[in-house]
């Protein structure tokens, strides 16, 4: 058996020449230990992509700081088996898409205690971005159909175009009929899951739970001030519910998701297209 050749050989040191590995042990050596040095240190940083982060509506309030950044993260072939066994439950398959996707809050990791804390709207901006990062920005409908010429077309929309609605304080002042005045918080994940768990209760008893949790106080015309509870709640106008439930969903901060709306290039009319949570992930 002929002896096996070798012919590997490393840049010197000080470069120019070929240090051969059997003919020049030491040689190899110190071009090896020059290379390992040349590469020690800090290894880089790599920035997080841009996509990747956002900034909510809202934010959470931390020791009188709202933090309003947030990073998502494309969900994987793991976290779709994880959906999936959730997928009959809504509820639950929404706390199940923020809790994969959501990384953090600011510098607070995004954990199934602190995500029921941010409101609705943040919620909602949160489940945009982690689809657009796992399926990009674009959503292609079809058989929509135009109310102004009734044809029926397909359309593409982008989800970057939704422009979220921002607040400047996380409740609302909104004056009664009879005078007085209503003070309310927007609801958080927390609120919409307590209310979501009363399955046998009616639209009308959701409502009045729902606004029972939000009625920070009430101010009559003279200036008097009751706490804010359900049993209160059900001592108010039919109007004033309705009225204060209306600017609730119409001022919440978040993308205006029921607001979008598309042009139909046939005849130039405009298309509404609300969308849900449910729309957004449809390609789940």
């Amino acid at each position: 058996m002929s002896e096996m050749q070798y012919d590997w050989t490393f840049d010197s040191p000080a470069g120019g020449r070929q240090v051969d590995v059997l003919g020049d042990t030491q040689g190899a050596t110190a071009a090896i230990q020059s290379l390992l040095t040349d590469s020690a240190g800090e290894p880089p940083a790599i920035p997080t992509p841009p996509d990747c982060l956002i900034t909510l509506p809202a934010g959470l309030v931390r020791e009188n700081h709202v933090i309003t950044e947030a990073e998502v993260r494309e969900l994987t072939g793991a976290d779709e088996e994880a959906l999936a066994r959730v997928r009959s439950n809504p509820l639950r398959l929404l706390e199940t898409l923020l809790e994969l996707g959501t990384v953090r809050i600011g510098d607070v990791p995004a954990t199934s205690d602190v995500l029921p804390q941010l409101l609705l709207g943040d919620r909602d901006a949160l489940v945009v971005a982690i689809r657009r990062v796992t399926f990009g920005d674009e959503m292609e409908f079809s058989e929509i159909i135009c109310p102004t010429c009734g044809e029926d077309f397909a359309a593409t929309i982008s989800l970057g175009d939704i422009q979220p609605k921002t607040a400047t304080s996380s409740r609302l002042t909104i004056p009664m009929r009879k005078g007085g005045c209503a003070i309310v918080r927007y609801p958080t994940g927390a609120d919409q899951a307590a209310m979501l768990a009363l399955t046998k209760a009616n639209d009308a008893e959701r409502n009045s739970f729902l606004l029972g949790r939000c009625l920070v106080e009430v101010r009559d015309a003279q200036g008097n001030v009751t706490p804010g509870s359900a049993d209160l709640t059900r001592t108010l106008g039919m109007g004033d519910i309705r009225n204060i439930l209306k600017q609730l969903a119409a001022t919440q901060p978040g993308p205006r998701l029921l607001d979008v709306s598309i042009e139909h290039e046939a005849c130039g009319g405009e298309v509404p297209l609300p969308l849900s949570v449910a729309d957004i992930f449809r390609d789940f």
